[in-house]
């Protein structure tokens, strides 16, 4: 297997040439390493949430912690995760249960519109919420 020889590539170019090649080079490396992925960010939580389907209860545990199916507060075997769908419009994640709520297809708390963007909520969201952290 034959290696390339940049040195034999490089001499071909001016001085000019080269420097501008390596510059567009770093400047593209940048762009792309830099940018955020957004399917990485919406699966990435500091904190794993729960709704009680059957009293309500809205909990959230650290990110390590697992709590399930049975609510510690009612004792009954109906604890579901909760994930959060994002309204663009009015900047607000609204937080459901991931499976077995009766309240159809998401739609934002305040403007009521259609949502589908999903993304796990942070601790700071779950807060806003109203859910109250368990320690296991």
């Amino acid at each position: 297997m034959q290696t390339p020889d940049f040195k034999s590539a490089l001499s071909g170019m001016s001085r000019r040439q080269a420097l501008s090649a390596l510059l567009f080079s770093t400047a593209t490396l940048a762009l792309v390493g830099c940018k955020k992925d957004v399917a990485q960010e919406a699966s990435d939580s500091d904190a794993n949430g729960y709704l009680c389907l059957d009293c309500n209860a809205k909990l959230y545990t650290d990110r390590s912690v697992f709590i399930g199916p049975k609510c510690p507060k009612c004792q009954k075997d109906r604890l579901m995760e909760v994930v959060g769908y994002w309204c663009e419009k009015d900047q607000l994640l609204t937080v459901r249960s991931r499976v077995g709520d009766r309240l159809g297809s998401p739609v934002c708390d305040k403007c009521q519109s259609p949502l589908s963007a999903m993304r796990l909520p942070r601790e700071k969201d779950l807060k806003a919420w109203g859910a109250t952290k368990v320690s296991s």
